[in-house]
């Protein structure tokens, strides 16, 4: 008879798959299905989640996260998760502040960078409380945090005291008008026959209210990614998927800069 699973191996079972699926922006209407055979938070494992998702499920990751361009500079990643964000960055020669507020995961994510043989520092604390200098962070990229916080003006005040006047922020924020508050707004009767598309989000960014979150912050740009051609209407499927997220995606990208001209001891006006 197979040997009975203990209370650890069901929990990081279940922790595993839970991560995956997030790791891997695997559709909340699907379950992800892991590799067979691969032991969770092995090498393997983390190379093979690192693949689905910079290489398959969000090839836009590594262009608008800048993973190249960041060689020899301070980054600052703020988030919870594997840190697949995280780990291209060092292994691209940046120096590597990781900040999440979950223990647990945060074992996971030194974990992620040990096996890898890469080094990085790494912080347990909440997202408007980090124990890090004043204009201490050349680059500041946020990855869940504008998706779970409340306070989203502490965390703007936050990463604005800890970058350095130049310096350059990055963010991932889910987005307002995405494909499912278009379906819900076009297509009302889908809700009738039975559709499972998640509710018109209570909280989410359309690019003005981003920009005008980070207020403080110069030369912003956003961008619109993250839709699958399965998930828009058949008659809109031929158009170029590039175009298709541009216009339904359901996360927003910011790139933003702290201003030159600011005094790195002086609080941003909200």
């Amino acid at each position: 008879m197979p040997k009975p699973l203990s209370p650890n191996d069901v929990w990081a079972g279940q922790k595993a798959r839970a991560l995956y699926a997030r790791e891997t922006m695997s559709s909340s209407t699907a379950v992800p299905k892991m590799p067979e055979g691969m032991e969770p938070f092995t090498l393997q494992w983390f190379l093979h989640v690192e693949h689905q998702r910079h290489f398959r499920k969000s090839r836009w990751i590594p262009r608008l996260l800048e993973f190249a361009k960041h060689s020899g500079e301070t980054l600052l990643g703020v988030g919870n998760g594997l840190g697949t964000d995280w780990v291209p960055y060092a292994r691209q020669g940046a120096a590597v502040v990781v900040c999440s507020s979950s223990a647990e995961e945060l074992a996971l994510l030194r974990r992620n960078f040990e096996l890898r043989g890469l080094g990085g520092r790494f912080l347990h604390a909440a997202p408007i409380g980090m124990p890090l200098q004043n204009a201490s962070i050349d680059v500041v990229c946020l990855g869940d945090v504008l998706f779970h916080t409340t306070d989203f003006q502490a965390v703007v005040r936050e990463v604005y005291r800890v970058l350095k006047p130049g310096g350059k922020f990055l963010a991932l924020a889910p987005a307002y008008y995405d494909v499912d508050y278009w379906h819900q707004l076009i297509f009302p009767w889908l809700r009738w026959l039975g559709w499972s598309g998640r509710e018109i989000p209570a909280r989410g960014f359309s690019a003005r209210r981003l920009r005008r979150l980070f207020a403080g912050f110069v030369e912003h740009r956003v961008h619109k990614r993250q839709l699958r051609r399965s998930e828009v209407p058949h008659i809109w499927r031929f158009l170029p998927l590039s175009l298709l997220q541009r216009m339904f995606g359901r996360i927003l990208i910011l790139k933003a800069f702290k201003p030159l001209s600011a005094a790195s001891a002086q609080p941003m006006a909200a």
